[in-house]
């Protein structure tokens, strides 16, 4: 039997994936919660996607390891759906970012992405922190010593007074992933300085989702952690302000990020 004539159709194109908003994310090679943690908290908007790539680093997050992230950026950027719009892009590491500098590593996406609004954890934790009209903070972090110390400075450089800032002396996402997130939990509402009128918990390899709402229950002041700070900064950044509930005061403010 001959083979029939294939026939040729016409397409007829509209955004079915995306339609509303279509959010990038770099994450670390090593790292296995900031996805799923970031994900939880952009949660099921309808017409919203994240597109997610990784790039290499080390098992060990030092200042030293963490400033060489950005060699690797642009090409982790370069990977986030070629040629196809993205309304945002959120760079996953909140100590990466302080030890690479925010200009620079937003000079870095801009170089492939160019237009597109770079977010970052600890950018958008400022941000968020001052709309919920935070000055003194609680601080804190698994990191190493070194890295809770340059983290806690930018803070201070950013205008915040830091009441007290604890850590576990973490070495690195194999170890930081594996943290409960009740020990999370725990830790916030004992580090928590009385005087402290806003908490931050960083880093984006913790799981925090669960952590947001019960912990300010528990201690009356805004909690932000580095992921859900993330999301949040990467839908405002996106122009969706939509206050959204069950993720702490955060997501209730209207703020948006640009135009």
């Amino acid at each position: 039997m001959p083979n029939p004539e294939i026939e040729r159709l016409d397409a007829e194109f509209r955004e079915t994936i995306n339609p509303v908003a279509s959010l990038g994310f770099i994450g670390l090679a090593t790292d296995r919660a900031s996805l799923p943690d970031f994900r939880a908290f952009v949660g099921d908007l309808e017409g919203v996607e994240v597109h997610a790539t990784r790039i290499p680093f080390a098992p060990v997050a030092s200042p030293e390891t963490l400033a060489c992230l950005v060699d690797d950026v642009t090409a982790g950027v370069e990977t986030l759906l070629p040629g196809q719009p993205l309304d945002s892009i959120s760079f996953s590491c909140t100590s990466g970012t302080v030890a690479v500098g925010e200009a620079r590593l937003e000079a870095e996406i801009a170089r492939v992405r160019p237009g597109v609004p770079a977010v970052t954890p600890i950018g958008a934790a400022v941000a968020g922190l001052r709309s919920l009209g935070c000055s003194r903070l609680s601080l804190l972090t698994p990191y190493l010593m070194d890295t809770t110390r340059m983290v806690a400075g930018h803070f201070e450089g950013s205008g915040f007074t830091l009441d007290r800032v604890a850590t576990f002396d973490l070495d690195g996402d194999p170890e930081m992933n594996r943290v409960d997130p009740e020990r999370i939990a725990t830790a916030a509402k004992t580090i928590c300085d009385p005087g402290s009128d806003g908490l931050f918990i960083s880093c984006t390899g913790w799981l925090t989702a669960g952590v947001v709402e019960p912990v300010e229950a528990a201690l009356g002041v805004p909690v932000v952690t580095s992921n859900q700070a993330l999301a949040w900064g990467a839908l405002r950044a996106a122009g969706i302000a939509t206050p959204l509930p069950d993720r702490g005061r955060l997501f209730l403010e209207r703020e948006v990020l640009r135009p």
